[in-house]
């Protein structure tokens, strides 16, 4: 038997799709990434798709293991062209904030069932929310100041490229 209130099992369901669509659009961002000389950025997006699938798992897992029923949906086609680094990071940062609000709609929710349990799930992805936003808002805010300024971007890629992917996603020697 279920231990999680119906409103709040539908929006812990929504939210593995939230969290799955912003794998898959990070993911997208990644692959347009690899099509550009800014190979530390794609390894960012990539390293930022497989933190999203795991969160979505944490989610899958909470609801398993309250007894509450798994309901995936579709994920829609991410958007695959950009004009600029930036774009994409602006892209992200606006897709963190989404994620954030849907996050709030939970914990509020969890408060009005008074679901301890589900507040100490959505306490840990509050805090983690606050970090993710940051790191992009911070890298948006350093691809502004550089602008196309060739130099400063490859800076900022490299940079990115100290994020390493929580998974070893390449193929090995001869394969």
């Amino acid at each position: 038997m279920s231990k999680v209130a119906p409103e709040l099992h539908s929006l812990l369901n929504a939210q593995i799709n939230n969290e799955m669509t912003a794998s898959y659009n990070y993911l997208a961002m990644s692959a347009w990434f690899e099509n550009t000389p800014y190979g530390g950025f794609a390894q960012w997006m990539l390293a930022q798709s497989q933190e999203e699938t795991t969160h979505a798992m944490k989610f899958y897992h909470f609801l398993i293991d309250r007894g509450a029923k798994v309901e995936l949906a579709a994920i829609s086609t991410p958007p695959a062209d950009f004009s600029s680094p930036l774009e994409v990071f602006e892209t992200s940062l606006n897709q963190e904030e989404q994620v954030t609000t849907s996050i709030h709609q939970l914990y509020n929710m969890a408060e009005t069932h008074r679901d301890h349990e589900s507040k100490n799930l959505l306490n840990w992805f509050l805090d983690e929310q606050v970090g993710g936003k940051e790191a992009v808002q911070g890298m948006s805010d350093r691809l502004r100041l550089v602008g196309d300024n060739p130099l400063g971007l490859l800076q900022l890629d490299q940079e990115a490229a100290q994020r390493s992917p929580l998974i070893d996603t390449t193929t090995p020697e001869g394969n």
